[in-house]
């Protein structure tokens, strides 16, 4: 599919996982598979390397025809299985059901099965990227990573218990030590996708007692990364002329950006005294981990002291996850 002259790839989130036991050269090829595919009848798809091998950010393309091959080649024979746990079936699907090396002329026709197609189209969710940036990432757990978090950019976040996440990125046993994992796949990951895509991430480490058991992803586009940094840049020098936002600030005990005043006097239809009022509730919360989020929500609903009881206890804090929570209210 081509989007403004540029080469889009849909990845049915169904199959990402099955990519993931892919070499990087085999997900190259897959990914220019994609950039074809149309709701249409045409089953058969012509790669035409010298077409795609300008997108490659490497001096000598001379080699790349014969590598592409090598990858296509490998996929002989080769599928995936697709698991319907509810009704206890399993469905076999070969990659290709055709493979024909046009040597000649530089493309490798390609033919998948039918069900297959359908299944790509059909998923409910289509996930749509530049093929220029899983094709130059040289990390294959870039390429793992970035088509796994990708999916979920539209949600923002998502949380994976670490050890399914190592199973699902196909990772050795030697990552099974949580530093080994961290060097080699997820910090090199985190590097290439943040200076090479469209995308950013972050990520927390999720601990139980002392060992971390999983990973807390927070993920958006990079253009509303460097959107945000402008308006955010605006709004600190806004600040410095603004008392309103000076007072804000001057409420809460702890530093908080131009940026979450903004929206603080945005909930509460810029009354500084109601977010003083809601403020003053939260001394009497325990510990709160995002005291924005916090004071967000008992604006938007209204949380009022209770006069016979020392502790606030008609809204516990574990309900509440605050950092999400403002993350979203903020649109981030």
């Amino acid at each position: 599919m081509k989007k403004k002259g540029e080469l889009i790839a849909v990845r049915p989130e169904k199959v990402i996982e099955a990519r993931f036991a892919l070499t990087s050269r085999q997900n190259d090829i897959l990914d220019m598979l994609f950039t074809q595919i149309e709701d249409d009848h045409n089953v058969e798809y012509s790669i035409d390397i010298n077409k795609y091998k300008m997108l490659y950010n490497i001096k000598d393309k001379n080699n790349i025809y014969g590598d592409l091959k090598k990858a296509v080649k490998s996929f002989e024979g080769k599928g995936f299985l697709i698991v319907d746990k509810e009704k206890n079936e399993e469905i076999y699907y070969p990659w290709f059901s055709k493979i024909h090396y046009k040597n000649k002329e530089g493309t490798i026709l390609l033919r998948i099965d039918g069900e297959l197609k359908n299944m790509f189209l059909e998923v409910k969710k289509r996930i749509y990227y530049h093929i220029k940036y899983t094709l130059n990432f040289s990390c294959i757990y870039s390429k793992r990573f970035y088509y796994y978090l990708k999916s979920y950019e539209d949600t923002g976040w998502r949380i994976d218990n670490l050890d399914a996440l190592r199973d699902k990125l196909q990772c050795p046993k030697s990552y099974k030590k949580y530093s080994d994992f961290r060097r080699f796949a997820l910090e090199p990951a985190h590097e290439e996708i943040n200076n090479n895509s469209d995308i950013r991430f972050k990520y927390e480490e999720v601990k139980t007692g002392n060992k971390v058991t999983a990973l807390k992803f927070s993920i958006r586009s990079s253009k509303c990364e460097e959107a945000y940094k402008v308006v955010s840049k605006e709004i600190v020098i806004d600040s410095e002329k603004d008392p309103e936002i000076i007072e804000v600030q001057n409420i809460f005990s702890i530093d908080i950006t131009p940026l979450e005043v903004r929206k603080l006097l945005d909930v509460s239809n810029g009354d500084i005294e109601l977010i003083k009022e809601k403020y003053k509730i939260s001394n009497s919360q325990g510990k709160i981990n995002n005291i924005v989020g916090w004071v967000i929500e008992a604006i938007k609903k209204d949380y009022v002291p209770q006069v016979k009881q020392e502790v606030f206890n008609d809204y516990p804090q574990r309900e509440y996850d605050f950092e999400d929570l403002e993350k979203k209210l903020l649109g981030w």
